[in-house]
C-alpha cells in the first residue's frame, strides 16, 4: 500500500522481495501395506521405530504375514519413518473384534470390543486381552475401576507376560459423571464400549406424544434432591430419603408421589437399577429410563450393583472383590490376499494411503506380493507412478534365474524395481527350538535406500559396498558374478555376499532396465531424481497460482526455481566435468518464449526445467597392457 504523505519528511514504505523458497520434499518415507496381528485395519498409521510398530500392530508373525520381518528390516537398515496400513481377509469369513460382556447376574450392563479386529484379543492359553473390575473406590454402589491387561507369551520361556495394561479409576455408568464409562475409554488403545452397550441416561430426552411427558424430561440430582423437570410444567424436585430403614421400594414410592402429587401423569417404576417414568397418555417412545447422575443419592440406587454390588448406605465402604472378564469371540479372517492388499475396486489396501496429506509416501513396499502377482503389482505401478513413489519389488520363493519370470512386469513402467534372492532370518521359538523363515527382502532395501538418501543424497543409486544389508542370516541363494550376468541385463537387481563387504545390493536397475527397452529410466536414481525434482517443484510454485500472469511472475518463477535447481547442482546432483558449465548441466526457462499470449488466455504458465541426471557406473573396465621397452 503506498505510503501518504501528508507532511514534508522522510517516508519508510516496507516491500515484499517477491523471492520463493523452494524446500525439497522428503525421499524415503516408506508405506508398508499388509497382514499384522493387530491394529487399526484401513488406516494408515506413521511410525518411527519398530518398537512403535510392535506397540500398534503387534510383533512379526511368519513367513506368509512378513510385514512385521519386512519393517523390522527397515528401521534396521537406516529408515526413520515409515507408514503402515493393516489389511485384512475379504473373504467369506469376516474379521471380527474380540469381545467381553460385564455382566449383573444374568443381565448384560456393559459390552467392550478389543480396539480392533483379529484373535490377538481371545484369552487363550496365558494370552489375550482381559477386563478386570473392582469395587475399591468411595462410592462402591456407583463407582468402580477397570483394568484392562493385554498378555502375550514370551517368545522363548513361553510364560505369560503382561504385553500392556490401561487402569481407568472412578469409573461410572451414569452419562452425567465426568467418569461415564463410555467416555473414559475413548482414548483406549485396547479396548472400546460396543455401540450395543445399554447406555442408562443421565439427562435423558424423551420423544413421546403424551400431553404429560411432552417431548423433553429431565432428570438432575444434587444435594439428595431428584428435580424432574417436564415440558410446559414447573419443575418438581423430589427429596430422596437415604438411611438405614429406607428401601429402594420406599423411594420409588416417595417419587411417585411427588409427581403426582405435582399434577404430572407419569408412572414411576423401579427397572433393574434405574428410575423408569412412563406418560400415563400412552404414546410411541413415551417411557424414559432415567438415573440420577453420582452422589450421595445414588448410593439408595445402587448404579455399582451392575457389578455385583450391595446395597450400602450411610458411609460408603471399601469392597475387595474382583471380577476378570476375558475377551473372545476374536477372528483374523480369511488369509490376506495380493486382492485384499491392491483391491481391482481402487479402494482400501495400498488406496488407503490417498488419506495422507501430501507428499504421501516415497517407497512402497508390499510384503506378501511376489513378481507373480503381475496383476496387482501393475495397479501399484500404476498408483506409484501418479503419486511420484517407487514400489520395491520381490521375487517368490524358488524363482527361477534362467530365463527370469518377469512376465509383464517391465513393460508397467519405470517406478519400480525387483531385487532377487529372498533373505534367510532364523529365530528362537519357545522351547528352545529355532525357525527358519523364508521372507522378502523388500524392508531391507528401501532401509537401504533411505540410508543413502541421507548420506549420499537420491541421486546416489542405492547399490554398491556402500549399501550393506544386516538383521537377518544369509541369502535364500547363493548368487553369484554368474548369475548376476544373467539377471542384470534383464533388469533383475541382484544381492551379493562378499567376503569382505558382508551381503549388499547389486544393482541399482528399474523393471525399464532391460537393456532391449533402451529406457531413459533405466536406473533407480534416475527415475526417483526426477520425481524429487518434480514433487519439491509441485510444492514449491504453489505461490504462482492466480497471481497475475506476466513477466514479473515469470521472473519470480525463473528465480525460485532457478535456485533450487542450482542448489542442487552444487550438491553434484547433475552432471558435471571440469568444462562443463552451470548452464550445461540444468536450465529454467520461463519467458514469452514458452508463454506466447495463446498460453496466457489459456490461463497457463509454464515454466521448462532440464537437467542432466547422474547415472551409475555399472561397469569399471580397467585396461592392462605391458610396456616392451622404454624409450632411453
Amino acid at each position: 500500500m503506498p505510503v501518504q504523505t501528508t507532511y514534508p519528511g522522510v517516508y519508510i514504505e516496507e516491500l515484499p522481495s517477491g523471492v520463493h523458497t523452494i524446500v525439497g520434499v522428503s525421499t524415503s518415507v516408506t508405506a508398508f501395506v499388509g497382514a499384522a496381528p493387530t491394529g487399526p485395519v484401513g488406516t494408515p498409521v506413521r511410525i518411527t521405530s519398530a518398537a512403535q510398530y510392535a506397540r500398534i500392530f503387534g510383533g512379526p508373525l511368519d513367513a506368509d504375514r512378513p510385514m512385521g520381518h519386512a519393517v523390522t528390516h527397515f528401521f534396521a537398515n537406516g529408515g526413520t519413518q515409515a507408514i503402515v496400513v493393516r489389511v485384512v481377509g475379504g473373504g467369506s469369513t469376516p474379521a471380527a473384534p474380540a469381545a467381553a460382556t460385564l455382566k449383573a447376574g444374568t443381565t448384560d450392563v456393559l459390552a467392550l470390543d478389543a480396539a480392533n479386529a483379529g484373535t490377538w484379543g481371545n484369552r487363550t492359553g496365558g494370552a489375550g486381552l482381559e477386563a478386570a473390575v473392582d469395587y475399591k473406590t468411595t462410592n462402591p454402589n456407583d463407582l468402580f475401576d477397570l483394568v484392562l491387561t493385554l498378555r502375550t507369551l514370551d517368545p522363548r520361556s513361553g510364560a505369560s507376560v503382561v504385553a500392556a495394561q490401561e487402569s481407568y479409576s472412578n469409573l461410572s455408568m451414569s452419562p452425567g459423571n465426568p467418569r461415564y464409562v463410555n467416555k473414559a475409554l475413548q482414548g483406549s488403545a485396547l479396548a472400546s464400549v460396543d455401540s450395543g452397550s445399554p447406555e442408562p441416561g443421565g439427562t435423558a430426552q424423551g420423544s413421546s406424544t403424551g400431553q404429560a411427558l411432552a417431548t423433553q424430561t429431565t432428570i438432575t440430582a444434587a444435594n439428595n434432591t431428584l428435580r424432574v423437570s417436564v415440558d410446559q410444567a414447573a419443575p418438581v424436585d423430589v427429596t430422596l430419603p437415604l438411611g438405614t430403614n429406607v428401601t429402594r421400594a420406599a423411594m420409588q414410592s416417595n417419587v411417585q408421589d411427588a409427581i403426582t402429587a405435582a399434577g404430572l401423569e407419569v408412572t414411576v417404576t423401579l427397572d433393574s437399577n434405574a428410575l423408569k417414568l412412563e406418560s400415563n397418555n400412552g404414546g410411541p417412545d413415551s417411557a424414559v429410563v432415567v438415573t440420577p447422575a453420582p452422589n450421595d443419592a445414588s448410593k439408595s440406587l445402587g448404579l455399582g450393583l451392575a457389578f455385583g454390588g450391595t446395597e450400602v448406605s450411610g458411609s460408603a465402604g471399601l469392597r475387595p472383590d474382583e471380577l476378570v472378564f476375558a475377551f473372545s469371540g476374536g477372528a483374523d479372517g480369511d488369509p490376506v490376499g495380493a486382492g485384499d492388499v491392491v483391491p481391482e475396486s481402487g479402494d482400501g489396501g495400498i488406496f488407503a494411503l490417498k488419506t495422507l496429506l501430501f507428499p504421501r509416501f516415497n517407497i512402497l513396499c508390499l510384503p506378501g506380493l511376489t513378481a507373480d502377482d503381475a496383476q496387482e503389482l501393475g495397479q501399484a505401478l500404476s498408483y506409484c507412478a501418479e503419486e511420484r513413489a517407487f514400489l520395491v519389488v520381490d521375487t517368490p520363493d524358488g524363482w527361477p534365474t534362467d530365463p527370469p519370470a518377469l512376465g509383464s512386469l517391465p513393460a508397467l513402467g519405470e517406478h519400480g524395481a525387483i531385487y532377487y534372492p529372498r533373505i534367510i532370518q532364523v529365530e528362537q521359538r519357545p522351547g528352545g527350538q529355532s525357525a527358519e523363515l523364508d521372507l522378502p527382502p523388500c524392508g531391507a532395501i528401501a532401509g537401504v535406500f533411505a540410508r543413502t538418501d541421507a548420506a549420499r543424497g537420491v541421486w546416489k543409486a542405492p547399490a554398491g559396498l556402500e549399501a550393506g544389508l544386516v538383521g537377518f542370516t544369509r541369502l535364500s541363494e547363493v548368487t553369484s558374478d554368474d548369475v548376476s550376468g544373467l539377471l542384470n541385463p534383464k533388469g533383475v537387481n541382484v544381492l551379493r555376499t562378499f567376503p569382505a563387504g558382508g551381503t549388499v545390493v547389486w544393482g541399482a536397475r528399474t523393471l525399464r532396465g532391460d537393456d532391449t527397452l533402451s529406457s531413459d529410466f533405466k536406473y533407480v536414481p534416475v527415475r526417483r531424481v526426477t520425481d524429487y525434482i518434480a514433487s519439491s517443484l509441485y510444492l514449491g510454485t504453489q505461490f504462482a497460482v492466480f497471481e497475475p500472469n506476466g513477466p514479473d511472475l515469470w521472473a519470480q518463477l525463473r528465480l525460485a526455481v532457478g535456485t533450487f535447481m542450482r542448489g542442487l547442482f552444487l550438491q553434484g546432483a547433475f552432471q558435471q566435468s571440469e568444462k562443463r558449465a552451470e548452464r550445461d548441466s540444468f536450465f529454467v526457462v520461463c519467458d514469452e518464449t514458452v508463454n506466447t499470449q495463446a498460453e496466457i488466455n489459456l490461463g497457463r504458465v509454464n515454466v521448462v526445467v532440464g537437467f542432466a541426471p547422474l547415472k551409475p557406473a555399472e561397469f569399471v573396465v580397467i585396461t592392462i597392457t605391458q610396456i616392451s621397452q622404454l624409450e632411453e
